[in-house]
């Protein structure tokens, strides 16, 4: 049988070593942006890093192809805690070069994700592209969102209309839709629930599906929550491009929501969210949700603790939440 060595493999501690003492957990945040290959050898119980793989991703960052964190957080106009949730989520590698102690960031990675950002906002700004409206779903949308759901999700854990409308009557603010030229496009839900409820549906002792009226919070102002994101997607048939661009507008929309929480007094603890979808995944680590370990197979799981994080909308959104608390002191 030939050894790890002649097939061109790292171990763990070797890639750690290689890449300047890098922790295991930024190891795997590489094989997981795909720019590490790993595998399982056969009667072996830890994986291996493809050499080739360790020693161009360390030659890159040798060849100063980097940032500092000032010229990270510069380039995309970021606090340093927002640009380590970048790096936390996969996006972005960093690396401790020899005989130094701060760390810097790949360059390529921080171009292309400014890249992105600026895509982004020129997508928003330019409303014929495309002409969508990001609304609040009301109880005459139910059938048409279900079906939708069902259409993006391929019928796994779809409500019935008569739960999403009994949810929707306990809490009209849950539920919302990208509709362009009358035809619903998009759909995204944010749910605020008990953390044991959450707890239920991301180790996956309860589904959404088996949710009643009762599970659901209304929001109140100055009472905290969490909130549960229990689905974002756009319509099947769509072009990639046009795909994206539908999603960055359903996460727009989402910011709002978040936003406008803030604005009422609704402190948010946590947003929690999984998905087994790739599409859902690159949004989330897009966005800048922190992963977290799964608690069931086949998920990843995502968090934003909203107290400490520093995506510029939570950011935001604190802010706003603060301003409601000196216009509402008593």
């Amino acid at each position: 049988m030939e050894s790890i060595e002649e097939k061109n493999y790292y171990t763990a501690k070797e890639a750690q070593e290689a890449l300047g003492r890098m922790t295991y957990s930024a190891l795997r945040n590489h094989v997981r942006a795909g720019r590490i290959r790993s595998t399982m050898p056969p009667g072996k119980r830890q994986s291996v890093y493809l050499r080739e793989d360790v020693d161009r991703l360390r030659q890159s960052l040798e060849e100063k192809n980097y940032y500092t964190a000032k010229e990270a957080q510069d380039t995309l106009g970021m606090t340093y805690s927002a640009l380590r949730n970048q790096v936390d989520a996969g996006n972005i590698a960093d690396f401790v070069p020899p005989g130094r102690h701060q760390a810097v960031y790949n360059k390529e990675d921080v171009d292309r994700l400014k890249a992105e950002m600026d895509a982004w906002l020129l997508s928003k700004r330019q409303a014929e592209l495309p002409a969508a409206k990001f609304v609040k779903a009301t109880i005459e949308d139910m059938p048409e969102a279900v079906a939708l759901t069902r259409e993006v999700f391929g019928g796994l854990n779809i409500m019935s209309v008569e739960t999403r409308t009994a949810w929707l009557r306990k809490n009209p603010d849950i539920d919302y839709l990208l509709v362009q030229e009358g035809v619903m496009v998009g759909y995204l839900s944010l749910v605020p629930l008990r953390p044991e409820t959450i707890e239920d549906l991301m180790t996956l002792r309860r589904y959404a599906k088996e949710l009643t009226a009762d599970d659901i919070l209304p929001y109140e102002s100055g009472v905290p929550v969490d909130i549960y994101g229990m689905a974002i997607g756009v319509r099947p048939g769509f072009s990639r491009g046009q795909k994206r661009v539908y999603g960055q507008r359903l996460i727009f929309g989402a910011r709002g929501v978040i936003l406008d929480l803030g604005k009422r007094g609704i402190p948010i603890r946590h947003i929690i969210a999984h998905s087994f979808t790739p599409e859902g995944i690159r949004l989330m680590r897009h966005v800048g949700f922190i992963e977290t370990p799964p608690k069931a197979p086949g998920l990843r799981d995502f968090m934003v603790d909203v107290e400490s994080s520093g995506i510029p909308f939570i950011m935001e959104y604190r802010r706003e939440l603060a301003r409601w608390r000196e216009q509402n002191k008593k």
